[in-house]
């Protein structure tokens, strides 16, 4: 969860980019560093290829391979950014959508499940949504705060 204390840098335009800008790169970067498969779940479409320029424009020196759907190797990279889950079963989900998607409910194979909780209303309502979604999966859920976004 974002504090109020922290500040958005203004190159980033509202607090969902800054929030992609963490969870798809900095979280990304740090899970492939610990050689997890990750699905990096977007809303829909448009913010999949939002948050693949981001992480094509974030730090060369915490690059991680990533592609779209249909792009990329056979065999994919160890990171997909997709709106749907994935036919490749990962084991662990940066998600950047405000919704569980209905298709990842009945996902046996899923190990972790990185969220966020925005400080706008409408966001923490659906993070709460999210949350009880997770609970009714049997998912053991535990909270932390964002150390930084200005990494």
């Amino acid at each position: 969860m974002l504090n109020d204390q922290q500040t958005i840098p203004p190159s980033f335009a509202s607090e969902y980019n800054a929030l992609w800008r963490y969870m798809a790169c900095v979280l990304t970067s740090d899970l492939y560093r610990q050689n997890k498969r990750v699905l990096l779940l977007a809303e829909n479409q448009d913010s999949a290829q939002e948050i693949d320029e981001l992480i094509w424009q974030f730090n060369a020196q915490r690059f991680v391979p990533h592609n779209l759907p249909g792009e990329g190797p056979h065999y994919g990279t160890p990171v997909e950014i997709n709106w749907e889950p994935s036919i490749q079963r990962r084991p662990c989900v940066v998600n950047c959508a405000l919704q569980v998607p209905e298709s990842l409910r009945g996902f046996k194979g899923l190990q972790e499940w990185h969220d966020f909780v925005p400080s706008d209303d409408v966001g923490k309502k659906a993070a709460r949504e999210r949350y009880k979604a997770l609970r009714a999966l049997g998912a053991q859920v535990s909270t932390s705060e964002i150390p930084s976004i200005l990494e």
